[in-house]
């Protein structure tokens, strides 16, 4: 988006998102998060998801390849299996999981290939500080499959956003100066990406969290190059190869086999906890 700087139509885009879901939800009498815990981690999960996700990405792509963007993201599954084994009931790792945890990855990594190297120091923050990103993904699911699962998900995603908008307005401030050009192309994206790619996908995606375990949700991510291939080849006719179909084919099994795997086995103190209530 070379129209418009990053930082301002990152801005722009979450006080979009904020304002539309604040008034669907008042449309609606969509009670908001209440309580200082839920405010709070809402509060977190928006700032983590939007706000600080946003940031590090916009400022990182400056300096490095933007497929660091997709390989460390497709890392996200990994992390929250690793926190979810230990922090979420009924999400337990077991050897079909971490199969297609690693599958998923190396599908990934093969259909984006691998990016070139950073350089210069800037480079290397941006390195650390994207391959930091998914840990912090990890972390904000967990907090909304253990905190949030009860409250309404517009206007939690509405308050976390609001969070978000306080995070970018300085970084918004200082490209002011650059200058601003909406053209058509500008606008229409803008309006996708806040109508579709953040209202209706975050809603969603938050939802979903009451349905299916945090690590199935986070997998998600190793889907998406996957359909960008496909769009591409099927909608635009760009080329495929056998190394795009190989990569896809490992995300595929994946998920099935994430599927496959359900929740795992329950720690033995359970198993042996549950033995008696059985026998009765």
């Amino acid at each position: 988006m070379t129209d418009v700087p990053p930082f301002v139509f990152a801005f722009a885009r979450a006080v979009a998102v904020a304002g539309v879901l604040t008034l669907i939800a008042i449309a609606l009498r969509q009670p908001f998060p209440r309580g200082r815990r839920t405010v709070l981690i809402a509060t977190i999960v928006g700032l983590i998801n939007v706000g600080l996700t946003w940031a590090i990405i916009f400022w990182s792509e400056q300096f490095v390849p933007s497929g660091f963007v997709a390989v460390f993201g497709s890392a996200a599954p990994v992390w929250t299996a690793l926190l979810a084994h230990f922090m979420v009931k009924g999400d337990r790792l077991s050897a079909l999981k971490i199969l297609g945890l690693v599958l998923g990855l190396g599908g990934t990594v093969i259909l984006i290939g691998a990016p070139d190297a950073a350089d210069g120091t800037a480079g290397l923050i941006s390195t650390a500080l994207l391959a930091l990103m998914p840990i912090t993904w990890a972390i904000a699911a967990i907090l909304q499959s253990r905190f949030l699962r009860t409250v309404a998900p517009i206007p939690t995603v509405a308050l976390g956003t609001w969070a978000s908008v306080l995070l970018l307005a300085p970084f918004a401030f200082l490209q002011l100066p650059q200058g601003q050009h909406w053209t058509l192309a500008s606008v229409l994206a803008f309006a996708y990406l806040v109508v579709f790619g953040t209202c209706f996908g975050m809603v969603v995606s938050f939802w979903l969290y009451r349905k299916l375990r945090p690590t199935t949700i986070t997998l998600i991510q190793v889907i998406v190059p996957a359909e960008a291939i496909l769009i591409g080849t099927f909608w635009l006719g760009e080329p495929v190869s056998i190394r795009m179909l190989g990569g896809a084919a490992l995300v595929v099994a994946a998920v099935a086999l994430n599927a496959i795997a359900g929740g795992g086995s329950p720690p033995a103190e359970e198993r042996l906890a549950g033995a008696p209530a059985a026998a009765e």
